[in-house]
């Protein structure tokens, strides 16, 4: 008896089910908001830079007009592919006489220069009566007066609301050779009749004592 209670609670105890498990719900994941980052406070210190020194630029010098060697006073050399020879040039008072004197023509370089010379005599003594300095010579105006080396001109001054328009009449005139002398006269304080009536009056003023140092006669 005993031994069949014993099969019957084992076989009562194999039939019971085992207690499930169960699998705890999955944690939710918690994301943390990350705090922004903090600003530097200190301020980017820039070292200034040396400013670069400028390099001077070399003074441009002129080229000299290429005249031929050969060339004496009013007799200008030529020697091109199609021509050669001599050409007389002589101005007086305006007038303009010139004339070539081949090599071909004449027998040789040194004949059509001796013909050149004699040539450039006779014009000089033809010619005597009309010469006179360069500068009494009468020529067309063309500035914007009408008067010759007499202009009307315009400068800026300032910046801003300081920016200003100052206009004046500008003459330049040559009191002798190779010196030439300049004046403004405001417009702006005497007008531009005023203006222009000194600034005639007073380049004729130098012209007439350049005449009178020069000894030569205005006309």
């Amino acid at each position: 008896m005993a031994a069949k209670k014993k099969k019957q609670s084992a076989s009562a105890g194999a039939k019971k089910k085992k207690p499930v498990k169960r699998k705890a719900p999955p944690k939710r994941k918690t994301t943390q908001k990350k705090a922004p980052a903090k600003k530097a406070a200190a301020k980017k210190t820039t070292a200034k830079k040396a400013p670069a020194k400028r390099k001077r630029r070399a003074p441009r010098t002129r080229k000299k007009p290429t005249t031929n060697p050969l060339s004496v006073q009013n007799i200008k050399r030529i020697d091109s592919p199609k021509t050669h020879g001599w050409q007389v040039h002589v101005r007086r008072g305006g007038v303009l006489k010139t004339k070539l004197f081949s090599d071909r023509q004449l027998g040789g370089k040194a004949k059509a220069l001796t013909a050149a010379k004699k040539y450039r005599n006779s014009l000089v003594k033809e010619m005597q009566p009309l010469a006179k300095p360069l500068w009494l010579v009468k020529r067309t105006p063309r500035s914007n007066t009408g008067h010759l080396g007499i202009s009307y001109t315009e400068t800026k001054t300032g910046t801003g609301r300081k920016k200003k328009t100052r206009a004046a009449i500008t003459v330049t005139v040559r009191e002798s050779l190779g010196n030439a002398v300049n004046r403004k006269f405001s417009v702006d304080k005497l007008g531009y009749d005023a203006a222009l009536k000194k600034a005639v009056a007073w380049r004729n003023k130098i012209l007439r004592e350049r005449a009178k140092a020069e000894n030569v006669k205005l006309r």
